[in-house]
């Protein structure tokens, strides 16, 4: 941000953001019916975007205390600034009659003239389309409603950002988690446990209740976890279990008023249910009918070899720690068993435990970066070059700037990597986006800026896991950076819901691959543990599908969990808790535990309500790029710039299903793989191009490549 010397500098940059944006309101309202209207209106949204995106970043990763506080105040100012004009009757007035006029031209011309004679007006299909999508947006705060319904759409909004803070702030509250209190021989295991995982468990103290004495440890979701994957003790394993699945006991109650609000705001604007209301025209699945079809057919196509993993680890049960049935709480605990014993020798199905667990290949962090950056130099002639942070540009020690450059379009955009781990910095791996693209009046491009964070050590040694994160997120990052559009509004990640995730989830694939993995450990940094090719991909495969279905049955599980209770006649209390129960009955190999509520810390159903099962979406399209385009070579040149120029420069700007038809039609590349992915269910594929079937009145990804990916099959 220039100018940025001191935290005070928010004020006077957010005080300046909101003068320009007033000047702008007025020059929309006085415009005429035309284009103009949709370009102004996209000016104030890139205004106010460079100053809130780079607030919102400042107060979750900078060093200084006065600086996040600073970047907060100015996070609640201009976002109460944002809701005065969601709700502008002059703005959404100038918008609805431009984009008459703009209809009113196109009915009446005709002939191949017509596409001429709009595109001269400058309407061009991104005007639009971000014209649509504006007054969607307006619509949704019930800007075109009346009296009473504006006041009653305005107070619901209020009560659903107000319970989903309550909901996501118990699942980390210590207060509302509590402890876990372990008596008897519970107290007796855990005080079995290896010293180093003890101390993890803190805080770990006793406790005394009358005549009862024991051990008390945080109900917090890690320390739970961490319980259930190391306690040999099926008592205190269970404990952990009751405990994540029954507390904060508050969210229940939460959630109900949550989802009774967001069914009451749907109503309002005419629409059977929440799920319809976010799922509009502009999604790629358009109707929560195509997302259950999807859901339902893919949990039937995993469901077989979910039961036969399930029965591995009963067996493995019975092997280790006698007699009994598996029990849900049972899983991490032999999952990590076998895991350890897997030997990198064993089948998945043979549930024999080897002697030795599987040398698992580690890279130092600037190796990963160096080989990111030749992944892009062959795939797309785009280099990652390091650049000297300007005065006052770093917010803290460690930060590196880079520029994405292309070999013959120069510079492309700008990526800091904050990936040193520090006290107050947000605690997962994320990508920032700082300033959009977007077209200017000269007909160059806004030069995009993200940040991308993490928490590693500064000599971090990186597993495979860890390799993927950093790809994931730098795939958000490359999406921002290698978009180019007309519009901010529909620049890089600023699309459909369920098509954001496709580039991030395309990039990880390159991550898992073994001939990347080489790759990153033949720069000048090298690997930290070398292995060769074959151990690198007999390790890759052991990790990914070893249980894989159950895995896969757990995140389908949240999304019917999701459907259900944003559906029309969505459930809440003991009828909540029955149908949740008995799609987890339907829907699991592993038995359900009565009494616990497997959504009770599902955080995700605050910010995707209704379309958590994008998740999924992502991983099927991005396992087709992957067998359509990258399977012979994922350094392919033909390959990154299909990617480039289909899946990542038309950002949100190109209607979901066309852009998914325009990317899965195209011929597979020379490397690619051309095989059928019928999976045999009878679903109807669209005639523009295989990977993406058309039911429901919507649309969905075909799972049969992400099946045969992940080993999800029998």
């Amino acid at each position: 941000m220039p100018g940025m010397t001191t935290p005070w500098g928010w004020q006077l940059l957010a005080r300046d953001a909101v003068a320009r944006c007033d000047q702008l309101v007025g020059e929309v309202v006085q415009a005429p019916p035309t284009v103009a209207v949709v370009r102004l209106l996209d000016e104030i949204s890139d205004t106010l975007c460079q100053v809130l995106d780079a607030a919102e970043f400042c107060r979750n990763v900078h060093a200084d205390a006065e600086w996040r506080r600073q970047a907060q105040q100015v996070c609640m100012e201009m976002g109460a600034y944002v809701q005065q004009l969601n709700v502008h009757f002059g703005l959404y007035s100038a918008l609805a009659r431009a984009l008459r006029e703009q209809q009113a031209a196109a009915a009446a011309a005709v002939g191949p003239a017509a596409a001429a004679a709009a595109a001269a007006q400058g309407w061009t299909p991104e005007a639009v389309l971000v014209g649509r999508m504006l007054q969607r947006d307006f619509e949704r705060y019930g800007v075109h409603l009346q009296g009473e319904a504006q006041d009653r759409m305005n107070s619901l909004m209020e009560r659903s950002q107000e319970l989903g803070m309550r909901f996501t702030h118990s699942v980390v509250d210590p207060a509302t988690l509590g402890t876990l209190q372990l008596t008897g021989g519970m107290a007796e295991a855990a005080q079995r446990l290896p010293l180093a995982l003890r101390r993890r468990l803190q805080p770990l103290s006793n406790f005394s209740s009358g005549a009862v004495t024991g051990l008390a440890v945080s109900g917090d979701t890690p320390t739970l976890h961490s319980l259930l994957r190391n306690a040999a003790d099926e008592g205190l394993r269970r404990a952990a279990w009751e405990a994540c699945h029954q507390t904060p006991t508050s969210n229940l109650a939460v959630l109900d008023a949550l989802v009774e609000a967001r069914h009451d705001m749907a109503q309002l604007m005419g629409f059977p249910s929440y799920a319809e209301y976010q799922l509009d025209s502009f999604s790629l699945a358009g109707r929560p009918t195509a997302v259950g079809i999807f859901l339902e057919r893919l949990a039937d196509a995993i469901a077989p070899k979910a039961a036969a993993e399930a029965s591995e680890l009963g067996a493995l049960k019975h092997r280790l720690l006698g007699g009994g049935g598996l029990q849900p709480w049972d899983k991490q605990y032999l999952v990590a068993a076998a895991e350890a014993g897997a030997g990198g020798s064993s089948s998945s199905s043979s549930g024999e435990l080897g002697r030795h667990p599987a040398p698992q290949p580690t890279f130092r962090l600037e190796a990963v970066v160096e080989g990111l950056s030749e992944l892009l130099r062959r795939s797309m002639g785009v280099s990652l070059q390091e650049r000297p942070l300007g005065r006052g540009e770093g917010w803290a020690s460690g930060v590196r700037k880079m520029e994405a450059v292309h070999e013959t379009e120069g510079v492309l955009g700008t990526v800091y990597l904050d990936l040193v781990r520090r006290p107050h910095k947000f605690p997962s791996a994320a990508h920032f986006t700082l300033r959009c693209s977007r077209r200017l009046a000269d007909g160059s491009y806004q030069m995009p800026v993200v940040a991308l964070v993490a928490n590693w050590g500064e000599h971090s040694e990186l597993g495979l896991s860890e390799v993927e994160t950093l790809f994931h997120e730098f795939g958000h990052a490359l999406n921002s950076l290698l978009s180019r559009t007309e519009f901010q509004h529909l620049a890089g990640t600023r699309g459909p819901t369920d098509m954001v995730e496709v580039p991030s989830h395309t990039l990880e694939l390159f991550a898992s691959d073994p001939r990347v993995l080489s790759l990153i450990g033949s720069g000048a940094q090298g690997a930290a543990r070398a292995l060769s090719p074959e151990a690198l991909q007999r390790a890759e495969r052991a990790r990914r599908r070893r249980f894989a279905a159950l895995d896969q049955q757990q995140q389908l599980q949240f999304c019917l969990i999701d459907q259900l209770l944003h559906g029309p006649e969505p459930p809440t209390g003991q009828r909540a808790q029955r149908e949740i129960a008995a799609l987890m009955e339907q829907h699991s190999a592993l038995p359900h535990a009565p009494g616990c509520h497997p959504h009770i810390r599902f955080s995700h159903i605050v910010g995707y309500g209704a379309t958590y099962y994008s998740y999924l979406f992502a991983q099927c399209l991005s396992a087709r790029i992957w067998q359509d385009h990258l399977v012979g070579d994922p350094t392919s040149r033909a390959a990154g710039e299909l990617l480039r120029h289909r899946l990542l420069e038309p950002g949100g700007a190109k209607e979901a299903h066309c852009m998914v038809e325009d990317l899965l039609a195209s011929p597979p590349s020379s490397s690619g793989s051309s095989g059928s992915t019928n999976t045999g269910s009878g679903s109807p594929s669209s005639s523009s191009g295989g990977g993406l079937c058309h039911a429901g009145g919507g649309y969905f990804p075909d799972p049969a490549a992400m099946l045969e990916q992940q080993g999800l099959l029998l």
